[in-house]
């Protein structure tokens, strides 16, 4: 798994691109690449290092009484969260990144020419959705940002009283800050819900792979509580990725280009989904357009990528997933 590989996207006929964000290049090739290479480096770790500092802070905090309860907990909580941000880039691309960089070497050697091999779900015929991943980001993005809003407050009470009393602006600043924290509590609160309500779903491949010019056929389960009563759309999609990497002022940074390159939609009749206690199995049949272009993203996130999108426009239990799928050519 890999960070760029799984960015987020939306698709659509014209080429997109997605926010910028600092890039990292892996092998350097000038000064200015290695100075961009040390600042992200000791970003981190300056982040890492603020972070432990405010956990013992808070700590010590806590057991010497020189501050209420509820504010060490704010700043044991804030420190956390930066520590988590810091530490957790180098346990990922230190630690983690050279076993999953090993373990695809193997995978490679054991099936040569069988791509669709190589990645553990679709050898197990099993690829599975879930938003977790970006339930747990929203929370942790909500508890640095009220943190840091209680903590100031608590801290600059008094400045804050003077300020309000002095300028109507203060109040508008104020109400800013705390709207966007209120967005952000109910993306939370509504990736919370739907995990909660519909946890992984996933999808058993019965091609594998899909070639192009036949039929993909495969099934999702998922955790729906009854029959839908609308047909649900099912969408194969393929897209063209690449990162593209720019140089503005000494600083490096990449965008994601999106363009996607086939799509065909299909509905799977309601009466075709089979409910049972432990939830509903969906079927789904879809033709792979012929003279398309096989599966290929690589690594770093650039190639072309296939993905099957399963909704139910149901307004009772609306239901999305999607998942990337092995569509390739057929070998000689």
């Amino acid at each position: 798994m890999k960070f760029k590989r799984f960015a987020k996207s939306t698709t659509g006929v014209s080429a997109r691109t997605s926010v910028s964000t600092p890039d990292l290049p892996a092998r350097p090739q000038s000064i200015g690449e290695w100075i961009g290479v040390i600042f992200v480096l000791a970003m981190f770790a300056l982040t890492g290092a603020v972070g432990c500092l405010t956990i013992l802070a808070g700590v010590r905090q806590l057991l010497s009484g020189e501050a209420s309860i509820p504010k060490a907990l704010v700043l044991i909580a804030i420190g956390l969260v930066f520590a988590a941000i810091g530490l957790g880039y180098f346990y990922f691309r230190y630690v983690k990144k050279p076993l999953w960089d090993a373990e695809q070497a193997r995978l490679e050697a054991r099936y040569p020419g069988q791509p669709w091999m190589q990645r553990k779900d679709w050898a197990s015929r099993r690829v599975t959705h879930s938003n977790l991943g970006v339930t747990a980001l929203l929370w942790v993005w909500n508890i640095g940002w009220w943190g840091a809003l209680a903590f100031i407050g608590t801290v600059n009470r008094d400045k804050i009283r003077v300020a309000l009393d002095e300028s109507w602006w203060t109040y508008f600043l104020l109400g800013a800050f705390l709207f966007c924290g209120l967005i952000a509590l109910r993306f939370a609160l509504a990736a919370t819900w739907a995990h909660v309500r519909y946890g992984r779903t996933t999808l058993r491949l019965d091609t594998l792979p899909a070639y192009i010019g036949d039929r993909f056929r495969g099934t999702v389960e998922a955790r729906l509580r009854a029959r839908p009563v609308e047909p649900l759309r099912a969408a194969l999609i393929c897209e063209q990725l690449k990162w593209i990497r720019i140089r503005t002022g000494g600083k490096t940074t990449s965008r994601l280009d999106v363009r996607e390159l086939a799509r065909v939609e299909r509905e799977i009749p309601a009466s075709l989904v089979m409910v049972s206690r432990t939830g509903a199995r969906i079927p789904v049949e879809i033709d792979v357009p012929p003279a398309s272009r096989e599966y290929s993203l690589d690594s770093e996130g650039n190639g072309v990528r296939w993905t099957l999108h399963v909704d139910a426009p149901d307004s009772k239990q609306p239901f999305s997933c999607s998942f990337e799928i092995p569509v390739y050519a057929r070998r000689a």
